[in-house]
């Protein structure tokens, strides 16, 4: 890694790893809270960055299969070195453990969406998302630079000023790049497309967390992978006081919670905090 492109981070602790996956075109900087709360649960945690989807390294040749070959090469190493893994997400991110967890049934002892990415449906989608597809045929369009603009997936409004300084200093911040290529957006539609046939081979118990007020993505992108997952145990979590980036937002100890407590029963099998944090008895539960 040269100083000016993003590097991984692995927090080492226990046997159980816990690989977490950013969203697109960010960073491991977007996950680093809920990484290190991990870590102190007793969990190794890695936080990869994968060619051509983080920000910050090159686009060129950049695929979606690409994407899913980078995220699997990270959890097969993971997985010859501890005792078990789980694989989580945000966003695109979240897409991407998913299509791990499809890739390697009886192989992943849990799986975690935050926010995950079945439709681009949120309340402030611009209208122009719809126009998309045809950025396949036009010619040059893929290069085409799309800004991110407030409320930057954060309902916090003093981490969305934050991150509003950050991007028109640096060109990126805790939330990701302030713009996005249509290229990478175009591959994400792909990889979202590849992920839904592909959802009833996730057999790994699997946490989705999801804002009800989330301004890109609705909550249909995590009701629907609820019903379609093949796991014996889905819970899927819907909270009151964020938009789509859980993991800075108003929330994050609550979706750190959660995330240590689905962990802690499923894959070290121990014994969460069930009085402060009660699972729910059915298995397509959504509090």
């Amino acid at each position: 890694m040269t100083p000016d492109l993003p590097g991984p981070l692995q927090l080492p602790a226990g046997p159980h790893a816990v690989l977490l996956l950013h969203g697109l075109c960010s960073g491991p900087q977007e996950l680093q809270f809920l990484a290190r709360g991990l870590q102190r649960a007793g969990y190794t945690v890695r936080l990869p960055v994968l060619p051509g989807y983080s920000h910050g390294l090159p686009a060129s040749e950049s695929t979606q299969a690409r994407w899913r070959a980078a995220a699997l090469a990270e959890f097969d190493a993971l997985a010859a070195a501890h005792d078990s893994v789980a694989v989580g997400g945000l966003c695109i991110g979240a897409v991407l453990a998913l299509h791990v967890a499809a890739a390697r049934p009886g192989a992943v002892a849990a799986c975690i969406g935050l926010s995950t990415t079945l439709y681009y449906d949120g309340w402030a989608t611009p209208w122009t998302r719809r126009l998309l597809p045809l950025a396949r045929v036009l010619p040059g369009a893929r290069r085409i630079l799309v800004r991110e603009r407030a409320p930057y997936g954060v309902k916090d409004e003093r981490m969305r000023a934050f991150i509003e300084r950050q991007m028109n200093q640096s060109g990126s911040s805790d939330a990701g790049a302030a713009a996005l290529s249509v290229h990478h957006l175009l591959e994400a539609r792909e990889l979202i497309a590849g992920l839904r046939p592909q959802l009833a081979a996730v057999d790994a118990p699997t946490l989705l967390v999801h804002a009800r007020e989330d301004e890109a993505v609705s909550p249909r992108s995590a009701l629907e992978a609820a019903r379609e997952l093949v796991a014996a145990r889905v819970r899927c979590v819907l909270l009151n006081d964020s938009y789509h980036m859980l993991s800075i937002d108003r929330e994050k100890h609550t979706v750190l919670a959660e995330m240590r407590a689905f962990l802690d029963q499923e894959q070290r099998g121990g014994r969460a905090d069930l009085h402060a944090l009660p699972l729910q008895p059915t298995a397509r539960a959504c509090a």
